[in-house]
C-alpha cells in the first residue's frame, strides 16, 4: 500500500471539495482531447501527473491537500477512472472550460474515523506534518510513509481542525459584531468611552481589534481570530496589554486589564497554548461559532 497527496483546487473552483466529498473521489485535470494519456508530451507537469497518477493502485491511501497547509481527508482508493474514456468532471462544463475540469478521477472510500465528519471541517497541518518541495507543489505525488503518519496523527487531533471556508466569517467581522453588540461576548460589557474602540492605534503601529470596558470597570481589550488560538496570538494581546497600560490607563494606573482571545477553529486548545494562556496576565479564550437561519419571504 503507498500514500499520495493529491491536491484540491477549492481557491480556484469554490465548492470543489464538497464535491469530492460527496461523491467519494478526487480528481486531477488535463482534459482530453487536448491531453492524453498515452503517447508524448511537451507538457511536463501534465507529464509528472500522468506517471504518478499511472500508478496508483486500489487499496492505496490519499490524502486531499487545500490551500494554507490544510488537508480534507484520507480516503482509500476503490477505482482509477483516469483513462481518457473516462473524463467525468468535478468542475461542470462552462464557457471558460467546454470540457469541464477536474475529470480524471480516482475513487475513493473516506476514512470517517480520522478526521471530522463534516465537509466544512478539515484541518490544519502543524508545521511538522506540512509539505515540503515537491510533495507540497505536485498535483499529485507519492508520500513519504513518516510524513503520512504525521498527516494521520494530525487529522485525529481535534485541535487542528478548522473551516474549509477560511474567508467567511473574517475576523474584521467578528470584530464589528463584537463592537456593535459587546454584551453578547459578556453581559455588561460596553464600548470603551474616551478612545476608538475599534482597532486602537498605539504609537508602534500595531492595532487592537476591540476595547471594551466590563462591570467592574475594568479595561477588556478583545482580539479576533478566525481559526484556533496559537502562541502567538497570546503574545499579541499580552503586548496589547502592556501598550494599553503605558499610552492609555498611564503607567501609574492600578486598573486591571483584562485580555479575551476571541478564536474560530476547534473547541480543543493545544496544551502549549492553554499552558501559555493561563499564566499571568492571564488571558481568557473564547470560541465563537457562526449560525445563520433562512426563510422563504411571504
Amino acid at each position: 500500500m503507498s500514500y499520495w497527496k493529491v491536491n484540491c483546487m477549492e481557491d480556484d473552483y469554490p465548492g470543489l471539495w464538497q464535491t469530492w466529498f460527496l461523491q467519494q473521489t478526487v480528481a486531477i485535470g488535463w482534459p482530453t482531447p487536448h491531453f492524453s494519456l498515452e503517447g508524448p508530451t511537451p507538457d511536463r507537469s501534465w507529464a509528472a501527473a500522468r506517471a504518478a497518477a499511472s500508478q496508483v493502485r486500489v487499496g492505496d491511501r490519499i490524502v486531499v491537500q487545500l490551500s494554507n497547509s490544510r488537508v480534507g481527508r484520507i480516503g482509500t482508493v476503490t477505482q482509477v477512472k483516469i483513462e481518457d474514456a473516462h473524463w467525468n468532471p468535478t468542475v461542470p462544463v462552462d464557457k471558460k472550460n467546454p470540457e469541464g475540469e477536474m475529470g480524471r478521477r480516482i475513487e475513493v472510500r473516506w476514512d470517517l474515523h480520522v478526521g471530522p465528519v463534516s465537509p466544512s471541517a478539515v484541518a490544519r497541518l502543524p508545521v511538522e506534518a506540512r509539505f515540503k518541495g515537491r510533495a507540497l507543489r505536485s498535483t499529485i505525488v507519492r508520500l513519504k510513509e513518516e510524513t503520512a503518519e504525521k498527516i494521520v496523527l494530525a487529522l485525529s487531533d481535534e485541535a487542528n481542525w478548522t473551516s474549509v471556508h477560511s474567508g467567511f466569517a473574517s475576523e474584521r467581522a467578528i470584530s464589528e459584531y463584537i463592537d456593535a453588540f459587546p454584551h453578547l461576548l459578556e453581559d455588561g460589557l460596553r464600548p470603551y468611552p474616551s478612545v476608538k474602540t475599534r482597532e486602537f492605534a498605539f504609537t508602534d503601529k500595531r492595532r487592537s481589534d476591540v476595547l471594551l470596558l466590563d462591570r467592574q470597570g475594568r479595561m477588556v481589550i478583545v482580539e479576533c481570530k478566525q481559526n484556533s488560538p496559537s502562541e502567538a496570538d497570546v503574545n499579541q494581546i499580552r503586548h496589547y496589554m502592556t501598550m494599553a497600560r503605558k499610552e492609555i490607563l498611564g503607567l501609574k494606573s492600578k486598573t486591571p486589564i483584562r485580555g479575551v482571545l476571541v478564536h474560530g477553529g476547534s473547541r480543543k486548545i493545544p496544551d502549549a497554548v492553554m499552558q501559555l494562556a493561563m499564566a499571568q496576565p492571564h488571558i481568557e479564550l473564547v470560541r465563537f461559532a457562526v449560525s445563520v437561519d433562512f426563510a422563504s419571504s411571504v
